[in-house]
């Protein structure tokens, strides 16, 4: 009977440490091998963001096949990531490697028929896991094709030795060894009497395992004994919680990528092969006049309506190239994006495209003004330039003789140096003014005696030209905080203006008032703010002068344009009056200096009113 239950008590013993045996090597080695599994992912994951940082600097390098620099720039990215760089050309021969110097280079293998460099001179990513015959150890390498201009160049490929990733798993492997070898002593040592107690917490293991394998980490192994099984639970809690930092981790990494990409000034939009919208970012959604949230998952023609966009991107899709274009996007703003398409690589083919938009609006609109500007400074210079010239030649082939009309053209060609003279002076004055560089001493100042002082200069010119110089300011007008000679400045282009269009007969009137106004703001835009919105600020009391003439009065559809440089309503009248086309231009920048608003009305034949507004002075202040 003995006999009997000791052979009973070894079979149960027996079939119970097969049992152990079997539920803890199961759950071991398929713990162990879905860890290594997802630590090779991540793995060829990070190897493969790697590599693609790294063809943006090894591509410049391989095209002229300038092997000394491309050693050095293997090796410069070999020490910065801590991997081995190998890069390969079409023909499987190897150009640099990182881990040999340039004279070794040429005994290395050709590398054309090894799987990962296959599978990139196929335009893939290749990865696959060997032994290193050049180091001795197990190895992960992972081959991109290098592109240049949409065509496969060569061949980059990374390699990192897996003994980093080897010490990671042994410290999991030795507990679960441990813990299996602890539970079937267990079982030896308690035989059927513990069985059921030792099978119930090793099932519960299972299920806690195949949760961590499946993303779920709430539930832990409870481990309250300290025996083998109680260590086990805590070994696997242990490694379940390191999979959850590290998830953890990897989740904070897509969120700083996620807040990289919105941060972005540039805009991104990402595609899939149905041209539906996987991704869009802040920018994007600005320059687009769109959201992230009514753009995702649909159609990208329902949310951007521009046919070039879709023709750029079907083009990337059919032909699997990079593509870029400038074009006009018309949303709620009119915008000139510079856009770059590439395509979005799976591992055989073209799975989607992403497009990244640069907003070149200002840049061009800087590029007309700077065309435009050059265009009209060569125009001023070259039509007294021309006269002189021309009058120039006349003296040298025997005018000089004939005094009665040499001196009608000396005169002329005095008038034009003098033009010469002001145009320049006047483009240097507003050049220092737009650019800061002209000093401003705001003081109290009396109005009225800047006004006659400013009068005082054009009378006689009135009294030639039978124009009427008249004066209304009120005497209890408070002072105004102006720099003087800018403020003299102001008023003497105005009066020189009313005076140059106004008719025999007529008059230039200066006035000035009280009144509420917002503290800048300027009507009539110039090609450098009329993309600008006015500043709003809050209302306050200001001193507002008007010049007002009955001169011939500026068209309406020319008032938005006549406070740019070298602009002119009749071209030709204004030169023959001597005029430089700069006069309000540098009369907007002074009145904006002081913080001021220009604004200028006009009725077409009955004559034109300028007013700005000045701050007014704090009272009990000392006056200039």
């Amino acid at each position: 009977m003995s006999w009997i239950e000791g052979g009973f008590q070894r079979k149960l013993i027996a079939t119970y440490l097969l049992i152990v045996l079997a539920i803890v090597a199961v759950a071991g080695i398929y713990l162990f091998s879905s860890l290594e599994r997802a630590s090779i992912d991540r793995l060829k994951v990070s190897l493969h963001a790697q590599a693609q940082l790294m063809s943006n600097e090894v591509t410049p390098a391989f095209v002229p096949q300038d092997t000394g620099r491309l050693h050095k720039t293997v090796q410069h990215l070999a020490q910065q990531v801590g991997t081995r760089v190998t890069v390969i050309r079409m023909d499987g021969t190897v150009l640099a490697d990182s881990e040999r110097t340039p004279d070794q280079i040429g005994r290395m293998d050709n590398h054309l028929h090894r799987p990962e460099v296959q599978t990139a001179i196929g335009g893939g990513v290749g990865s696959v896991l060997r032994r290193s015959d050049t180091l001795g150890v197990k190895m992960l390498y992972l081959a991109i094709p290098l592109l240049q201009d949409g065509a496969i160049i060569g061949v980059l490929r990374v390699a990192m030795p897996l003994s980093d990733l080897n010490r990671e798993l042994s410290l999991i492997r030795q507990p679960l060894i441990i813990g299996g070898l602890l539970a079937m002593a267990a079982a030896v040592a308690l035989g059927f009497v513990f069985a059921r107690q030792v099978t119930r917490p090793i099932l519960e293991m299972t299920t806690v395992a195949d949760r961590i394998a499946k993303g779920d980490f709430s539930r832990k192994m409870p481990a309250p004994s300290s025996d083998e099984i109680g260590q086990l639970g805590r070994a696997l809690n242990l490694m379940a919680g390191r999979l959850e930092d590290r998830l953890a981790e990897l989740e904070g990494e897509r969120a700083k990528g996620a807040a990289i990409l919105d941060s972005m000034v540039e805009g991104v939009v990402a595609v899939d092969g149905a041209i539906r919208i996987l991704l869009i970012n802040a920018s994007a959604c600005r320059l687009l006049s769109t959201s992230s949230d009514a753009s995702v998952g649909r159609p990208f023609l329902e949310v951007i309506r521009n046919k070039e966009l879709l023709d750029l991107l079907n083009r990337t899709l059919n032909e699997g190239t990079f593509a870029q274009q400038e074009l006009q996007i018309f949303t709620l703003v009119q915008r000139v994006l510079q856009v770059h398409a590439s395509p979005l690589k799976g591992r055989a083919q073209t799975v989607g495209a992403m497009l990244v938009l640069h907003d070149v609006t200002e840049l061009r609109r800087l590029e007309a003004v700077r065309t435009e500007f050059v265009a009209n400074v060569s125009h001023e210079l070259r039509t007294p330039l021309t006269s002189i010239r021309g009058y120039l030649e006349t003296l040298l082939e025997g005018g000089l003789e004939d005094r009665e009309h040499a001196r009608p053209f000396l005169e002329v060609i005095h008038r034009h140096t003098e033009r010469l003279g002001r145009l320049l002076d006047d483009l240097r004055d507003l050049s220092n003014i737009e650019f800061g560089k002209v000093p401003f001493h705001r003081q109290p100042t009396v109005l009225a005696e800047v006004v006659q002082h400013a009068m005082a200069i054009y009378e006689p010119q009135a009294a030639r030209q039978d124009v009427a110089l008249q004066v209304d300011l009120p005497h209890d007008l408070p002072h105004v905080l102006a720099d003087r000679d800018r403020l003299t400045q102001i008023l003497i282009n105005l009066l020189d203006n009313g005076l140059k269009f106004t008719p025999k007969g007529g008059r230039v009137t200066v006035t000035a008032k009280t009144v509420q106004g917002s503290r800048f703001k300027v009507q009539g835009s110039e090609p450098d703010t009329q993309n600008s919105k006015p500043e709003t600020q809050s209302l306050s009391e200001v001193i507002e002068i008007a010049v007002q003439d009955t001169g011939a009065g500026i068209p309406s559809q020319d008032l938005p344009r006549i406070t740019e440089r070298f602009y002119r309503v009749d071209r030709a009248r204004s030169r023959e009056l001597g005029g430089t086309g700069l006069g309000l231009a540098i009369v907007k920048h002074l009145v904006k200096a002081h913080g001021g608003e220009l604004i200028i009305d006009s009725v077409l034949n009955r004559g034109t009113t300028v007013r700005f507004t000045l701050p007014i002075a704090p009272p009990d202040s000392e006056t200039a």
